[in-house]
């Protein structure tokens, strides 16, 4: 009775939610090992964007996951930060614009990966470098 009880309060205290989003990021996303742990990634690169003017729409440092506001028309930046090593981060950085309006259709339906040389690509990976620069980097 006494290890029902025990199992059902494990149960209960475990919450199996996340607010980050259900999608995976595209294909053409960025990734790097940084040398800190998620949340201090996550942090570092609020701090980066908002240093930058790219105003930040949602952030989490529990989850780890950072999105901008659109900038330059429709472009959009997502972070996802993920455990490694202890210490260590696998960071993902997406680029996506949205060329067209449908209110039809979700928002994340519309979205590519930000071309080469757009201005979604090049904050991307100025944002990857500034934490790089910031918290090292590594490579396996």
């Amino acid at each position: 009775m006494r290890a029902i009880g025990l199992c059902a309060i494990l149960v209960v205290a475990c919450t199996p939610t996340t607010t980050r989003p259900s999608f995976a990021p595209v294909p053409e996303a960025l990734h790097a090992v940084i040398n800190a742990r998620p949340a201090d990634v996550t942090q570092a690169a609020r701090e980066l964007l908002q240093a930058d003017t790219i105003r930040v729409h949602f952030v989490t440092l529990r989850d780890a996951f950072l999105e901008t506001a659109e900038f330059a028309g429709t472009h959009r930046v997502r972070l996802w930060a993920d455990p490694d090593v202890p210490g260590k981060s696998r960071v993902t950085i997406e680029a996506v614009y949205r060329p067209v309006e449908d209110p039809s259709r979700t928002r994340r339906d519309l979205e590519r990966a930000s071309p080469p040389g757009s201005p979604g690509q090049l904050r991307a990976a100025q944002l990857l470098a500034a934490l790089k620069t910031k918290l090292g980097a590594t490579t396996y």
